[in-house]
């Protein structure tokens, strides 16, 4: 016989059970319900979350200009939120962003629905085919580790946690948290 995690069974295999065999309680750490893709059916989708056992999610923000939707959402379905600047925006962020960040972060620290500094990090995904677009990658990875490393630096300062965004580029993320005070 198949050996199943503690809780489960093979017949109640739905979902984990506690010690007192309560239903766990699950969080979505990272959903964009912010997203105009979930306009139509971002009530039907928080219904299905919650009937499958979901109990919480967190929306993270991605630019400055999604800071006071997704609080907005976050406080209109009783969710939490996440303000940062995804690493594949900052491409199109201004400088005076981080101090937009900032000046939210301080507006919003006694809301308990903010919840983390995010999504932030680094994505180092994009092939880079040719010399110009090689160039051109090479910048914008050096304004995603000033992006990351100055939020990084915020979520300390505001006693946050952070919701990280990491693709092909863990070492770079792992260097900037290793420097972090």
């Amino acid at each position: 016989q198949e050996s199943l995690p503690r809780g489960l069974d093979s017949s109640t295999a739905r979902m984990p059970l506690h010690d007192d065999n309560e239903p766990l309680m699950w969080i979505d750490s990272h959903c964009h319900l912010d997203a105009a893709e979930f306009d139509a059916a971002r009530d039907a989708v928080l219904a299905r979350a919650r009937a499958a056992g979901v109990a919480m999610q967190v929306i993270p923000a991605v630019d400055a200009a999604s800071f006071d939707r997704v609080r907005r959402l976050a406080h209109e379905a009783q969710l939490s939120y996440a303000l940062g600047i995804h690493p594949l925006c900052v491409d199109r962020a201004a400088d005076d962003d981080l101090d937009k960040l900032a000046a939210a972060l301080q507006a919003c620290k006694d809301d308990p629905r903010l919840v983390a500094v995010g999504e932030i990090g680094l994505d180092h995904f994009v092939p880079a085919n040719g010399p110009e677009r090689q160039l051109a990658l090479a910048r914008d990875r050096d304004r995603q580790d000033r992006f990351y490393a100055a939020q990084l630096t915020l979520a300390r300062a505001h006693g946050l946690p952070v919701i990280l965004h990491v693709r092909r580029s863990a070492d770079g993320l792992l260097k900037h948290l290793r420097r972090i005070e």
